[in-house]
């Protein structure tokens, strides 16, 4: 009998854990929509961007300095170019129908900001 009531008690416990765990906020399930739409971003400029912080209609993109200062004229002009761009699609995405001035800034580890643009 012992052997037929450890998975059921075990499988009730797992449920009720499950069920009472926090549930994302409104604000967290948009965040995690827009890293989501910038992980193409980050994919194609690996050794630039570090993390991605979207908190309203501003994307903080942190970089990793050294690849940022090691990185040719031409990936760095197509990754500014690209970035704005990203930024303002994956906040459409996530805010349809709604219009706003979006920020992209590119901090470094330490918080200074090395480029703020407008998309």
């Amino acid at each position: 009998m012992t052997k037929l009531w450890f998975p059921v008690g075990l499988t009730l416990l797992l449920a009720l854990g499950t069920a009472c765990a926090p549930q994302p906020t409104p604000a967290q399930r948009i965040a995690a929509k827009e890293i989501a739409a910038l992980a193409p971003l980050k994919a194609k400029y690996p050794d630039i961007v570090t993390a991605l912080d979207p908190s309203g209609k501003r994307l903080d993109i942190a970089i990793d300095a050294n690849g940022y200062i090691s990185a040719g004229d031409d990936e760095l002009d197509a990754f500014r170019a690209a970035a704005p761009r990203a930024w303002r699609a994956a906040w459409d995405a996530a805010h349809p129908g709604e219009h706003a001035k979006l920020t992209v800034r590119l901090v470094d580890f330490i918080g200074r900001v090395w480029l703020t643009q407008h998309a």
